[in-house]
């Protein structure tokens, strides 16, 4: 039935006060099966851990722990740069790979080139979020070769004359290894860090 302002009346509804609209309710009405209809964009994706495609399709938020790690690298990279040109350039002309120390030091300037890519690729792909592999690998190897380095130091043997001279400046040099090893290490610690494993999870969709 319908009442004299032209408004369709159910059974047992009540006829409204004239002029007045009852109001709409903003919210979706529950459909027949219990469970309410929200709109696509009220869900909340990536989880509860705050990471994952924000409100809108917006960019995960890069946590500080991985652009610290991508920034040490880039810089340990760059050190490691000069210092394998500078023992390339010693092995160029000098002894023949075929002797037993040439060979070791063309195998340290090798790994220390595989580093400094390892790192610089590695930084690249843990500030898209791609992985953190290539930097986790790169980190170690130059933890390792910083470790050759200060084996080689102390084991050398100063013995003959001015042997507490020779003891002192072989002390000196053992500094520096300890020094290099500081950046890939504190990078390595934030790059296995749960923010850095969160992110990259989250930007890869995991």
């Amino acid at each position: 039935m319908s009442n004299e302002y032209g408004q369709q009346q159910h059974p047992g509804q009540q006829s409204p006060m004239p002029g007045f609209a009852p109001p709409q309710s903003g919210y979706p009405q529950t459909p027949p099966g219990g469970q309410p209809a929200y709109p696509a964009h009220q869900q909340y994706p990536g989880g509860p851990g705050g990471y994952g495609t924000g409100y809108g399709g917006q960019p995960t938020a890069k946590p500080g722990s991985v652009t610290g790690a991508a920034v040490l690298g880039f810089i340990q990279a760059g050190i490691t740069l000069i210092t394998t040109g500078i023992l390339f350039s010693a092995l160029f002309g000098t002894a023949s790979a075929q002797d037993a120390s040439a060979a070791a030091s063309w195998a340290l300037a090798l790994a220390q080139l595989a580093g400094l890519v390892l790192l610089i690729f590695g930084a690249v792909q843990l500030m898209s979020g791609t992985s953190r592999t290539l930097y986790v690998v790169g980190a170690i190897l130059e933890l390792v070769i910083c470790a050759y380095y200060l084996i080689n130091i102390l084991g050398t043997d100063t013995g003959g004359m001015f042997t507490e001279q020779f003891e002192s400046i072989k002390n000196a040099l053992a500094v520096f290894p300890v020094i290099f090893a500081i950046m890939p290490l504190i990078g390595l610690i934030l790059a296995l860090g749960s923010a850095a494993g969160n992110y990259v999870s989250a930007t890869r969709g995991r």
